[in-house]
Parts: structure tokens; sequence; C-alpha cells
């Protein structure tokens, strides 16, 4: 295994995708093995140029080009090298060299004295090549089009049967999603700092960047993966849960994480640490009135507010009208939040520069002191939202209420499965009315017959996210294939979820319960609920020094394991498709 060093970062990028914002990591090794490569090697390219995605790649010394990959573009021919190490690197052969890709390594003569140029897949690369040369090749804002928002905690491990199934069904997705919670800055790692700690709701501090993946590494190897697929898919990329945060840095924090992402497509703003819960518990007129006072102390725009939102709005059949203590307390909850928005709104707009993406608002999450069912968005609340968006001209184009959804269990809401329906109807006809998708959050736990209902409440229209479950998904298929390393994974996950239930994490406590009463402490297994729920933890573990400790054995494992992997994973985003929009299977 060669160890490279990136900073204070030590990894072989073989065994660590997703890290490193580029495939091409040893320049000098990469321009050695070019310049030995036939003419007749670039001239089967510029062939492939004139045929089929499918068509076999072209092969020289164990380097392959692509044939997905291989564009025309400006009188020249662009494809995409792989070299026996997995580096990858672009080749551009044409008449005169564009400036379209940077960062030469190596210019030749090809076939036909043409010139022969090879670059390095770069973040800036990838953009500059999936947005010039071969535009279906790289994610794109997809706007009001219903799609899944798949968590990949196995980045290249996983994508190849996501990919399979996106093809398969004829359906979208973001493809490229992960949160902050599960993401790295590239700095982070590269400097060598110790890894910011999150609390999340019921399952106690989490890691930040616990998947050991980057904003920066998780979008190179993404469009990576999708280049190499033999067939066109529409994808985006999900920078997802940007939180902004209480305290001195705020949005601050927030647009460092924003620069990572700058070549995504999908940007998921959750405000829901800076919101006024307590608010809407809040009765009194006085009160209600404090709130718009001291959120709004322009008197005109204060009147103006009131105003805008005192207007008489259709809900169907029936007619809502917000009166001025409903509007303090929505003004006292989000007004702030949404303050936050604006400015970050008019970041991503300068960084994109006139670049289509979707934008998401996410309160669907609450902090550890606010219980999930205190917190439902009710219609009259996201009729509120909606149109102070509006107001404000904010280009929301996704929407994730708190529908009462939560991790780790299916819905248990006390209005039942009937009610919920209604429920989640009426939100999608408001936000549907008002050019905005509803999304739903953690939706990996939750049955067939909800997911259907969320089917039958949105005819389909929605962008369902899902993540955890497909982790649980690789232990599963672990187990079976690579049972030693499973035992490994299992026992420290054992470890991490009892030093949480010695916190007082709620269920840590739970899942470790139903393990003891099972009397199978000692027997490992990936149905266990602590394996399901902690495993996450394993995967991107770094020691004192800021080295990932096990994650190059995720990557390292068997042909076997691919195999069922690819299977599996593929069997798994069909089934959840299917019960959401009916994707057209295509064998």
């Amino acid at each position: 295994m060669a160890t490279y060093s990136f900073g204070k970062l030590q990894i072989d990028p073989a065994t660590n995708p997703s890290v490193l914002d580029t495939g091409t990591w040893d320049t000098e090794k990469i321009a050695s093995l070019c310049k030995k490569l036939p003419t007749s090697f670039y001239d089967e390219i510029v062939q492939r140029s004139n045929g089929r995605q499918t068509d076999p790649n072209p092969v020289a010394q164990e380097i392959a080009c692509h044939t997905s990959s291989v564009s025309l573009h400006g009188g020249a021919v662009y494809g995409m090298l792989e070299f026996a190490d997995k580096q990858t690197a672009f080749v551009m052969i044409g008449a005169e060299v564009q400036d379209i890709l940077d960062q030469a390594i190596l210019t030749t003569n090809g076939p036909d004295n043409k010139k022969v140029v090879i670059y390095p897949t770069t973040a800036r690369n990838l953009h500059a090549y999936t947005r010039r040369i071969n535009i279906r090749k790289g994610p794109k804002a997809l706007g009001a089009i219903p799609r899944l928002g798949i968590g990949v905690r196995h980045s290249q491990t996983v994508w190849p049967g996501i990919m399979s199934a996106m093809y398969k069904g004829d359906f979208s997705a973001n493809s490229i999603q992960n949160s902050v919670r599960e993401l790295h800055l590239l700095d982070t790692l590269v400097s060598g700092t110790p890894s910011r700690v999150n609390h999340l709701f019921s399952f106690g501090p989490v890691k930040e960047g616990h998947t050991g993946s980057t904003f920066e590494g998780l979008y190179t190897q993404g469009v990576l993966e999708a280049i190499k697929f033999p067939e066109f898919l529409r994808y985006g990329a999900d920078a997802d849960h940007l939180q902004v945060k209480r305290g001195s840095e705020g949005i601050e924090r927030t647009k460092k994480f924003i620069d990572a992402a700058r070549y995504y497509s999908f940007y998921t703003l959750d405000v829901s640490d800076i919101l006024d819960y307590a608010s809407l518990t809040t009765f009194s007129s006085k009160q209600s009135v404090e709130y718009l006072e001291s959120c709004i102390p322009n008197q005109a725009l204060r009147s103006d507010v009131l105003w805008y939102h005192k207007k008489k709005k259709s809900l169907g059949k029936q007619y809502l009208q917000l009166d001025e203590g409903q509007i303090g307390r929505f003004v006292g909850k989000y007004w702030h939040a949404l303050d936050a928005i604006e400015k970050l709104y008019q970041y991503i707009d300068t960084l994109k520069d006139g670049e289509a993406y979707d934008l998401e608002l996410s309160i669907d999450e609450n902090p550890p002191h606010v219980k999930t069912f205190d917190t439902i968005t009710s219609p009259a609340e996201l009729l509120f939202l909606v149109d102070e968006i509006r107001r404000r001209g904010l280009p929301i184009t996704h929407l994730a209420p708190n529908f009462g959804v939560e991790k780790g269990v299916d819905y248990r809401g006390a209005d039942g499965l009937g009610l919920f329906e209604q429920r989640v109807g009426t939100l999608h006809k408001i936000a549907s009315e008002n050019n905005m998708m509803l999304d739903c959050h953690s939706g990996d736990d939750l049955s067939r017959e909800t997911r259907r209902l969320f089917k039958r409440a949105t005819r389909g229209n929605i962008h369902f996210k899902i993540s955890p479950s497909l982790q649980s998904l690789v232990g599963e298929v672990v187990e079976k294939v690579e049972p030693e390393f499973f035992r490994f994974w299992w026992k420290d996950t054992l470890r991490h979820t009892k030093e949480l239930a010695q916190m007082g994490v709620p269920f840590a406590i739970h899942s470790l319960n139903l393990v003891k009463w099972a009397g199978e402490m000692d027997k490992p297994s990936s149905k266990h609920l602590f394996f399901k729920e902690f495993c996450y933890a394993t995967l991107g573990e770094r020691d004192e020094l800021g080295q990932f400790v096990h994650r190059d054995k995720f990557y390292s494992f068997s042909s076997d394991f691919k195999t069922e992997m690819d299977a599996v994973m593929e069997e798994r985003i069909l089934e959840v498709a299917g019960d959401l929009f009916e994707p057209k299977i295509s064998l």
C-alpha cells in the first residue's frame, strides 16, 4: 500500500476515496506512464467519439479510457483515463490546446500530429468538464423533479448499485449527498484539526466527519463514478444539513462549508438550531406584540409584514387567515432564521455566479431539549413560511417541514397514519401551489406502508432522503461475505454504544438493553438495533494525530463483496423508489 502525505494527513488515496479534491495525486507518475502510451491508443479514443457509451474501453499498458467519458468539444476529443493504482486523469486530443481544463501534467504529440494534453481530475476540472464539455455527465439542479436523496456514507462502495438502480428505474436522485455531521472540510484533515462534536436528539454526541469523507472529496469521487458509469443519469449533489448555529460564529462557519461545496447543485440550509421554539407556546397578545416589535423594530416594515400575512388564503375548499397573535408567534420563531437564510442565499448566489442550483430550507430537526412531536409543522405555520419566503423574494425550491418523522422508528404519532396522510397532503398542497417541493428527511426507518403514504399524499411529487439505512445494508453484506471483519466492526460499535450509554444517551441505553434481554451480547449480528444506529462511528475514526484508524479496511474488501453489495444496494434503492414514485423498471 502506497502512502502519500497531504499536509499532516497520511493516506493511500486508492483505499481512502472521497477525501481528496482530486483523482490525480501523483502527477509525476501519471506523466511518466502517459509518455509511454502508443499513438494508436489515442487514435482509438478519437474513434470512440463517434461511437456509443457502451462500446469497449480503449486499453493500453493497464491504462483504460472510459468510453462513457469520451466527448467531442470545440474540435477536440476529451476522455478520462484510469490507471492501475486507481488514479484518473483527463486527456485532450486536438489540433490546438484549449483553456477549459487547467494544470496540464503532460503535453505531447498524438495521432496526425494532434496535441495530446493530460490534465488532473481535480474538482475544478471535473466541474469544467461537466459544465462545458460533457454536460450530461455532471450533477444538476433538478428543480421540481421528484427524486431520492441518497446519503452515501460508504461512497465508492455503494455508488455502483445506486447508479444501476437509477438507470434501471429511470428516476432521479441526489446521489452525492452527506451532511455536515458526516463530512469534513478537507482543510480539517490536512491540518490535523480535531473533529467538532454535534449533539443529535436521542443519539447524543456525534463527531463531525464520521464518514472520513470531505465535502470536496465526495463531490470529486461522486462525479468520477458518474463519468465512469456507462449511461447518462439525472443526478444532483446535495450539501445536506448545512447548519446555522447559535453563537459568535453564526453563519460564518456555514459559509466555509458552502465554499467547500461550491460545485454542488443543491444546498440544504438547516436553521433548526436558531429557531425560537418557545414562541409558539406563547398565547398572550402582549407577548405576541413583543415578538413583533423586538424582531421588526421598524414600524413601517412591521405594518407591511402584518398586512401581507393577514390576507385570506385558500386551502382547498377552506380558507385560512392568520391573526396578529399567530403572525407574532411565527415571526418570533422564524424571523432571525430567515434573516440568516437571506444572507446565505446572497452568498451562494454570488459564489455560483449564474449557475443554477436548488435551495432547501430545512426545519425538520430539533435541538436536544425540544421534543419532535412538540414541533410538528402545522399548515398555518407552513403558510406563513412560504408567504414570507415569497415576500422576501428568496428562491427556495424545497422545504423540509417537521412531519413528525423520527430516526430509528416508523411513524408513531398519536394522530395515526390516516390523519398523518391528510396532514402531509395539506402541506404538499401549500408547498406545490407556491412552486416548492416538500422534502422528507430521515426516511430510512419508515415502513413501506408509510413510504407509500407519502406517495399517495404527494402524488409522487416528493424529495425523500435516506442515509443511515444504507450503512446498515453495508453491514449486512459485510456480515455475510466478510464475517471476520464484521465481528471487529460489531465489537467496535458495541464499545462506542456502551460509552454513549454511560453518558446517559437514551437510545444507546435502549438499544443495548434489547441485546441484553435477548441474551445476545456475545452473538454479533447486523440486525441488532445498536449496530444499525451506531455503526457509523468506526468508519471515519481518527487517532490523536488526526490519522484514520480503520477507514482503508472498509475500502479493501474482496470482489465477491463488491458483487454482492452492488446487487443488494440496487434492489434496496429500487424498492424505496418504487414505494414513492413508480420508477420505470428497465432490465
